[in-house]
């Protein structure tokens, strides 16, 4: 080309006009602290949500297959995710936040987040105590037996001698145990300092997203309500099993108390998923045809043998892990994971926090729900063929609901003794573990009991959630018999009610569950009512309704500091002991 010919272009451009210089761009203002935060924190959220994935795959294959689950691993490279500064950061961005349904998602996240931070810093204490009580070996009768099988041991044990003395031989073994989980409580007692937050029950407020003091409130009228009718049940129910007053057994007798057997033969190996399957096809809903939940079926030597529902990602990929069993036990198993399954099946909110994190309660009243079928007279007759006139099934009734009754007081119990453990610094832990949990089960403590104020002891309230959670099934229950007849399973109306309750993940609380239902509140008077009628017992249940929702979230009293931006907002987090179920 000429050297002319740039030259003439650019000359016939500008008569074109296009050698006017454009106006100067208006400069670009710079981000909020809000907006930039909401960048930052939206990128560790989905680095959290890509981890958790992550971790759920693996122990998906170690409870199907056996498979080697190194959760550790996976925080491998990603040394600050749930760093402290992240925390804050999250923390930081709900103090700025006004609009209600982010601010929840920033709450559930900022709970994640708290909860695997604890984890990696309690990593050694944890890990300490899954292997001593893993190891934890106690002689009796000239056998060793593992700690772990406990539980099984008592049930199956008929001399209440022996009982006891099993039940004393493992206190010795607990020494090294208590030891482990008083530096840990000490230590967790610390960071939560650390995490901005005034009190652990400031921080556990937020955790189970409740009024922990009108929680409180509920579980001593509960308490009182159900004294002398729980005196009654247990005595007539001591008398039958054990061929003792109530007055005389102990803990030691309360696994073998409540070993029913009634009705164990209508429940026979490989056909508790069947029959969990047609109660729910009786709702509209085929499990084999749902597109997005995988039912694993397999009878394969390395799997664990109960059953679990497994979110990998809500609701894309939804799994049930089933190896045929017996019984009642593994039937009321199976109830309770595909309450779960179909509850993330079915979720569609969009949001990684409101669909997969926060608190748990309202997914477990769904599961509650379809585990408590095994108490539905009417259920039981259509699926395990246990009749009305059958004296068989009125006693596997009685010593259920009796079972029921002791869990919900053993529950109000465990809660009042966490609130005061921690309001109180001066107290004696065993003595106030003595008196609460003595009240709660209407019998005496020993001293080989109080031994296990720390083995027992649970963290943040969990006791809070289970507590809820069967009052809203039996809430849930009562609106759905209501609804749609005494055998709601087989109204695909009632299917349909469930799914546009499941449809909003784990957003709503506890309160607004009760709200959808058409009511205002925790009502404990349904399910206890229940209880009454089954056991034939009566209750006098005046209980106010509880709207336990915290007005605010139970952050520090002062906002946090403005964080400093992040040059790398797609963090990585820590290499951290973790552990898969056992």
């Amino acid at each position: 080309m000429s050297p002319r010919i740039p030259a003439l272009l650019a000359a016939a451009l500008c008569l074109l006009g296009a050698c006017h210089k454009a106006p100067p761009a208006a400069p670009v203002p710079p981000l909020s602290e809000e907006q930039q935060l909401t960048g930052e924190v939206n990128a560790l959220s989905k680095e959290a949500a890509l981890l958790l994935e992550e971790q759920h795959r693996l122990v998906w294959d170690f409870w199907t297959e056996g498979k080697v689950a190194d959760i550790a691993a996976t925080y491998s490279g990603k040394e600050v995710l749930f760093s402290l500064e992240n925390l804050r950061r999250i923390d930081r961005l709900r103090h700025l936040t006004k609009e209600p349904r982010e601010l929840r998602a920033l709450t559930a996240l900022h709970g994640h987040f708290a909860g695997e931070f604890l984890a990696r810093e309690l990593a050694e204490y944890n890990d300490a105590s899954a292997n001593l009580e893993a190891a934890l070996r106690l002689t009796v009768d000239g056998r060793e037996v593992r700690y772990r099988d406990m539980e099984r041991l008592l049930a199956n044990e008929k001399s209440a001698a022996k009982r006891k003395a099993l039940y004393a031989a493992a206190t010795p073994a607990l020494t090294r145990l208590n030891q482990t989980l008083y530096r840990k409580a000490e230590r967790t007692e610390e960071l939560v300092k650390q995490m901005g937050f005034e009190s652990y029950e400031a921080f556990g407020s937020e955790l189970r997203q409740a009024d922990l003091e009108r929680l409180a409130q509920l579980a001593e009228e509960v308490l009182q309500a159900t004294q002398e009718p729980y005196k009654l049940v247990m005595e007539r129910l001591s008398q039958r099993e054990l061929g003792l007053p109530f007055a005389q057994i102990t803990r030691a007798d309360i696994p073998r108390l409540f070993r029913s057997r009634e009705v164990e033969d209508a429940f026979p190996k490989g056909e508790s998923l069947a029959k969990a399957q047609a109660t729910v096809a009786g709702l509209g809903i085929d499990l084999a045809a749902l597109p997005n939940v995988k039912v694993d079926a397999r009878d394969l030597p390395r799997k664990n043998p109960r059953p679990l529902a497994m979110a990998v990602r809500v609701p894309s990929d939804v799994r049930l892990s089933f190896k045929p069993g017996t019984g009642v036990l593994h039937q009321g198993r199976v109830l309770h994971e595909v309450g779960h399954l179909l509850h993330v099946a079915f979720t569609q909110e969009p949001r990684f926090e409101l669909a997969q994190l926060g608190n748990p309660t309202v997914g477990e009243a769904y599961s509650a729900l379809f585990e408590d079928l095994l108490e539905d007279p009417v259920w039981l007759e259509e699926h395990a063929g246990v009749l009305g006139d059958n004296d068989k099934r009125t006693q596997f009734l009685a010593a259920s609901s009796a079972h029921k009754l002791y869990l919900i007081r053993h529950a109000a119990g465990r809660l009042l003794y966490q609130l005061e453990l921690h309001r109180r610094v001066e107290v004696d832990p065993r003595e106030l573990y003595r008196a609460l949990m003595a009240r709660a089960g209407a019998m005496p403590m020993t001293e080989d009991d109080v031994e296990r104020y720390l083995v027992e002891q649970e963290d943040f309230y969990q006791s809070a959630d289970s507590f809820r959670a069967w009052f809203l099934a039996g809430q849930l229950q009562g609106q759905l018999k209501a609804r749609f007849g005494p055998a709601w399973w087989h109204a695909p109306e009632a299917g349909a009610f469930l799914k546009e309750l499941w449809a909003r993940g784990t957003a709503p609380s506890a309160r607004e569950l009760t709200q959808a239902l058409g009511e205002n509140g925790l009502a404990p008077d349904v399910l206890l009512l229940r209880l009454s009628t089954t056991l034939q017992v009566p209750m006098k249940l005046d209980l106010r309704r509880l709207d336990d929702t915290p007005t605010t979230p139970a952050a520090p009293t002062e906002p946090p500091p403005a964080v400093k931006p992040s040059a790398t907002p797609h963090v990585k987090p820590s290499s951290t002991s973790a552990s898969v179920p056992s």
